[in-house]
């Protein structure tokens, strides 16, 4: 069946006349494009799928991604592992399912999911050949955890627990078929004929793996098979041989259009030990593996061998630029094509004193590629090198677009708005990629903000209701479709001549100190008279005079109340549940709130003690400006208000309810500081308070002086200060029940940290004095460094011109790896919140930072705008600090940035963003750029670019630490 359907696809073609084929048809059919291929793994799941599963819809997500990416960097072939081991992704009358596929060998996808059908299919419609990449001999490939030769993991119909005795035991705890038994090369031969005739495959590939090493227990084999030659290692080599031979042939009367192929090791032969080998010195793929790939490629076996040359140029035991003319020279004048395999897993792996680090290595080596005609590709390992790093995609994306003259496979495309969408915007920023070669419209304009890798951003204007923009080019086109609502401020409809029950005011218990002013309030319909009883007194409420109509409409109605005053005893005085009275055209309608008012007399035995490690308090009831203090586990104050989710310290600070335990006693508690010392350190100043009972305190810096408030003190001792202290003197104020210590700053001195810290006597409050690196060492040695790649996981942080495939989160990333380096380099201990894409919450991020308490923390974000700012024409570099004493840090670096760099000058702004809320180091969130901007972005993933501007950084707190 499969030979009937490819020649009607023939006559097809034909009929159609090839011309009118489309862009990717013509490259799939061309036989002599180049070679742009990708390795997809399976063993391990390195590549496919991520994780075992026999859910279908996953399958078919992931395969979709990889060879849209593929496609995406103008790739035209995958080489997909079919057979990791033993077993199939594929249906095998030979061979069971894989477990690396569905988690158990022997278990089927569900629904009869087939993959192989799937890619092949879809690969062919993205015009990329499919190749199926078979192990020819591995049975298991153990994980450390995992029991050496394990028979029992097998399914009962695998062919080597049917027939073990085909089967050695090697040392590394491996299972290997033996390729000296005659049946086992059948086997092989075999299971590559039924891919051959059940799918229309485009080639069948081996890797390097052959014989594993020359310990391999097949002595009986050879006494049995190997008598008529000189050695086991030349009968090795001639098994090897035979079953290449064989296939070549078989494969070839199956189908001569199924191309086949072998990835060797990249060393065939060191010329110290055969003249004819390279001139390397490293394992060899003749003595060690018995893979004689040179006389495959002399006697024709293959249709193209592509040598895993995994090493750089200038790499003394295996140069890259050595192997590659040897490998030229083997395949000149043979008719078999030569590809390159590349590491490219090799560059994230990388650090900065490596020949890989970046993206330069594997540039040159294309680059170097290109000069020979007789290398007519390059297949990249793996996919997952790939798609973990956007900047060598795009590197390789360039190379391909440059030599091609054009932008190798990039259709147009929008990334923001990455789907049609509705939005009460007036204006919206719409930007994407394209093809910097060919000229892009948008609804028939030529666009003109283009950057010069095809990077494009738009402000478009909005009219009310559907928004069509389309954009095209030659041979592509987008379109995305932005509704715009328009907000009616008509008021609401309500259904009933009621209170409505959710609006009364409180809805959870609410407590004032006297004199304070609360707002109650209730929704009712609009021309209503609203009264609101409480305390025994009632009151008049007022409306919003919302004009009515036919029908009934919302209305909000609002009292202002004064919390009353009382005598005697400090106490909570319970002012009772609100009742509220409607009176609308004669229907009468009362509503009780759900919860009562109180009143907290000064000096109330009520309070609230931490319950957790670590808590944050804020000025006012809302968090949208972040903490203002760190409260421990253990302090207590006393409450003067309560609303909602929140209560009131006596020292102004609202506390969440749920992070403290609220409680009254039979008395007032009154700490009071019994003793107080200072104490100097090399890195840290320690100020210890003896305090006799329970208490809370916050901690501030002003840039001059150095605070400690302590709530409901009774009693305020003051320390000594030592000679060598960095304050000038310790001033002991009172305000109410607080207690204030000031220490100023002397004249000239500077600290950089401090926090508070529960001691079983009291509390200490530590101070931190300037960090320097260790006399005669590199100029950080001794500092430890904490970077924060902001975003990650699924928050990918802005979205530039390529959408999720290079978000911010990616560039901060490589931004912090490489920064890392650099400071390493210099050395600094460096550590990361992450150091891949994973999620982590700001409450980790500064959790991490609390832990190891760093010399300095650096988040590195880069920059966005609102939808309906044109942020084409906003560009540079910014810093923020929260602390005072981080001031200086993000300015030093701000500084360095813009003089080195001539970045536009976005300013240093004073922001309370979570992250940087440490009071124990300088922090500082830095915004490298902007991403939806087109040629900030162009900058921003240049890797280039990427390690000068870590550089700069690098230098800059060097700069401020001195």
């Amino acid at each position: 069946m499969k030979h009937i359907s490819k020649i009607v696809c023939f006559l097809l073609i034909l009929s159609l006349v090839l011309p009118q084929l489309p862009v990717s048809a013509q490259s799939y059919a061309s036989t002599e494009q180049e070679l742009r291929g990708v390795w997809v793994a399976t063993v391990l799941n390195i590549d496919y799928p991520s994780k075992a599963t026999a859910d279908p819809e996953i399958l078919k997500t992931e395969a979709l991604k990889m060879l849209d990416h593929a496609e995406y960097m103008g790739l035209n072939a995958v080489f997909l592992q079919v057979r990791p081991a033993s077993d199939a992704i594929y249906k095998s009358k030979y061979y069971p399912w894989s477990k690396y596929l569905t988690g158990k060998q022997g278990l089927m996808p569900e629904d009869g999911f087939d993959p192989l059908e799937f890619w092949i299919n879809e690969a062919h419609k993205r015009g990329i050949q499919l190749q199926a990449w078979i192990n020819p001999y591995r049975v298991t490939k153990k994980t450390y955890s995992e029991p050496k030769h394990d028979f029992n993991s097998l399914d009962p119909k695998n062919p080597a627990r049917v027939k073990p005795e085909w089967v050695v035991k090697h040392t590394d705890g491996n299972l290997y078929y033996n390729p000296g038994i005659p049946e086992v090369r059948k086997l092989v031969i075999d299971g590559v004929l039924e891919i051959i005739e059940n799918y229309d495959i485009d080639g069948i590939h081996f890797d390097d793996y052959f014989y594993p090493d020359k310990d391999f227990n097949d002595k009986a084999a050879y006494a049995k098979y190997g008598s008529t030659y000189k050695s086991i290692d030349d009968w090795r080599r001639a098994n090897v041989n035979t079953l290449i031979a064989d296939l070549s042939k078989a494969i070839k009367a199956a189908d001569s259009n199924v191309k086949f192929g072998i990835s060797p090791f990249g060393i065939w032969a060191n010329k110290g030990k055969n003249p004819l080998g390279s001139d390397t010195n490293g394992m060899q793929s003749y003595y060690d593996q018995y893979a004689d790939t040179r006389k495959w490629v002399k006697e024709k076996y293959l249709d193209y061998i592509a040598p895993q040359i995994y090493w750089n140029i200038g790499y003394k035991a295996a140069d890259y630029s050595k192997l590659l003319p040897w490998w030229q020279d083997v395949t000149a004048g043979t008719g078999v094509d030569l590809y390159i395999g590349q590491a490219a897993y090799r560059s994230i792996e990388a650090g900065p004193s490596s020949p890989w680090y970046g993206t330069a290595e594997i540039e040159r080596q294309l680059q170097l590629n290109s000069k020979s005609p007789e290398v007519k590709g390059s297949i990249f390992f793996s996919n997952k090198s790939l798609t973990d790093n956007p900047a060598l995609c795009e590197a390789i994306k360039k190379v391909y677009g440059k030599k091609d003259s054009r932008t190798a496979g990039q259709p147009v495309s929008v990334a923001r708005p990455a789907e049609d969408m509705r939005t009460g915007l007036e204006k919206f920023y719409i930007h994407g990629s394209s093809d910097p070669y060919k000229p892009l419209y948008l609804n028939g304009k030529p666009v003109e903000n283009r950057s010069s890798q095809g990077y494009f951003g738009v402000l478009v204007p909005l009219s009310e209701g559907a928004n069509n923009f389309t954009f095209t080019q030659e041979g592509s086109s987008v379109t995305r479709t932005i509704y715009r609502d328009i907000a009616s401020p008509t008021p609401k409809k309500i259904s009933r001549t009621e209170i409505l029950p959710d609006s009364v005011f409180p809805q959870a218990e609410e407590y004032r100190s006297p004199g304070e002013k609360i707002t109650l309030s209730c929704k009712a319909p609009a021309g209503s008279k609203l009264t609101v009883k409480i305390g025994g007194k009632t009151y008049d409420m007022k409306g919003a005079a919302i004009s009515n109509g036919a029908g009934l409409y919302e209305d909000t109605y609002t009292y202002i109340y004064t919390v009353p005053s009382y005598t005697g005893t400090p106490r909570n005085i319970d002012l009772g549940a609100p009742v509220y009275t409607m009176n609308y055209k004669g229907i009468i309608n009362s509503r009780q709130a759900p919860a009562k008012l109180g009143v907290i007399m000064k000096g109330s035995p009520f309070y609230a003690k931490v319950e957790k490690d670590v808590i944050y308090s804020y000025k006012t009831t809302s968090t949208s400006d972040g903490a203002a203090y760190e409260l421990y586990s253990g302090m207590t104050d006393q409450i003067t208000g309560m609303t909602g989710k929140f209560v009131r310290l006596s020292l102004g600070q609202w506390v969440n309810k749920s992070d403290v335990l609220i409680y009254t006693a039979q008395s007032q508690l009154r700490p009071g500081v019994r003793n107080a010392n200072y104490s100097t350190g090399d890195w840290w100043d320690t100020m210890n308070l003896s305090i006799s009972s329970a208490f809370a305190a916050t901690a501030d810096f002003d840039g001059k002086t150095m605070s400690l408030t302590i709530s409901s003190s009774s009693s305020a001792a003051a320390p000594v200060l030592p000679e060598d202290s960095p304050f000038a003197a310790v001033e002991v104020s009172r305000n109410g029940n607080q207690v204030k210590y000031s220490l100023p700053l002397k004249s000239d001195y500077r600290i950089e940290g401090y926090y508070i810290q529960m001691t079983p006597t009291g509390l200490a409050l530590n101070i931190k004095r300037p960090v320097k690196a260790k006399d005669g060492e590199r100029p950080l040695a001794g500092i430890m460094i904490m970077l924060d790649p902001g975003h990650g996981g699924s928050d990918p942080g802005a979205i530039g011109p390529l959408g999720l495939k290079y978000p911010e989160k990616t560039i901060n990333l490589s931004n912090s790896l490489k920064l890392k380096a650099e400071l390493e380099k210099l050395g600094a201990r460096v550590v990361m919140t992450r150091t891949d894409d994973v999620n982590m919450s700001l409450e980790e991020r500064l959790s991490a930072s609390r832990d190891y308490k760093p010399d300095l923390f650096i988040s590195l974000h880069a920059n966005s705008m609102a939808d309906n700012v044109d942020i084409s024409k906003i560009d540079g570099f910014s810093a923020f600090y929260r602390e005072k004493l981080s001031q200086p840090l993000a300015g030093t670096i701000f500084d360095k940035v813009l003089g080195s760099l001539s970045r536009n000058n976005k300013g240093i702004h004073n922001k309370n963003f979570y992250v940087i809320r440490s009071t124990w180091t300088p922090a500082v969130l830095l915004e490298a750029g902007f991403v939806p901007n087109p040629y900030e972005f162009e900058w921003l993933i240049d890797d280039k670019e990427q390690s000068r501007l870590v550089r700069v950084i690098a230098e800059a707190i060097v700069e401020y630490l001195k």
